[in-house]
């Protein structure tokens, strides 16, 4: 296990590598070459990362010497970690990332050449989990996550068009006046399975699965488990087509899309 994970859970990491989300393995995870930093280090500071806040923030680089592009980290809490494979970095990965709990950690598997654009990240709670597999990438996204030890994992070649909103829970409770019951769920766990396409304006509210190939639709609310290779759309999502994915190309799709494609079950 890399060191200075904090408190993120063993059961996460274990369903999110060796080919559920991302086919980094167990043992790569192991013998990753690693330099620890801490934020304010010069090197941090080079590579492209400004930090702030708490002075335990550990960052973790695969290559000290290769920038990764552009982001904000700011750690409100203490014992936290964002970790960065950047061996093949192309120093496009942008964004804001907040961390407010304790404990928690940020994974980036490969940036690649992977174009990533995060408006603003947000985990609110102690021990939670962000990972981002490799080749993912993002015109714009924004994720905001709550509930202690959850996690958030976006697999291997998903695709997040712009204006994309990832939140596993509605971020307040609601309740029935008449018995003061609450309603509505807790929050929950969000994997999204390798090569999804995210369209414009997408909402992930509460989602706990999306299945690797699928595609959901702009402007597409999507609350419940998505299957796998299947095309969504609409308010609250529903299912408009079975036996379907997509390719980067607009050609067509590759033979490493197929392949993959070809190995996964439909469910």
């Amino acid at each position: 296990m890399i060191p200075c994970l904090g408190n993120v859970t063993a059961e996460h990491l274990e369903h999110i590598i060796d080919g559920h989300i991302s086919q980094l393995t167990s043992d790569e995870l192991v013998n990753m070459p690693l330099t620890l930093l801490d934020g304010d280090d010069p090197i941090t500071i080079a590579l492209g990362i400004e930090a702030s806040g708490s002075p335990d923030l550990t960052v973790i680089v695969t290559d000290p010497d290769r920038p990764i592009g552009k982001l904000r980290v700011h750690a409100a809490a203490h014992g936290c970690v964002i970790i960065f494979d950047n061996r093949d970095a192309a120093g496009t990965l942008y964004g804001n990332i907040r961390l407010a709990g304790h404990g928690s950690a940020v994974i980036f598997a490969g940036l690649g050449d992977a174009y990533v654009a995060m408006h603003d990240v947000l985990l609110r709670s102690p021990e939670q989990l962000l990972f981002w597999g490799r080749g993912a990438t993002a015109v714009g996204c924004s994720i905001e996550l709550e509930g202690e030890g959850k996690a958030v994992a976006i697999g291997d070649d998903a695709l997040l068009s712009a204006g994309i909103w990832i939140r596993n829970h509605d971020m307040h409770s609601v309740h029935d006046l008449a018995t003061g019951t609450r309603i509505n769920r807790p929050p929950v766990d969000v994997f999204i399975e390798p090569h999804v396409w995210i369209g414009q304006n997408a909402m992930l509210l509460g989602c706990p699965r999306i299945g690797a190939g699928s595609i959901v639709g702009a402007q597409a609310l999507v609350k419940s488990t998505i299957a796998r290779k299947v095309a969504v759309g609409g308010v609250p999502a529903r299912v408009i087509r079975s036996n379907v994915s997509w390719g980067r190309d607009i050609n067509g799709m590759t033979d490493a899309e197929c392949r993959l494609l070809d190995a996964l079950p439909s469910a």
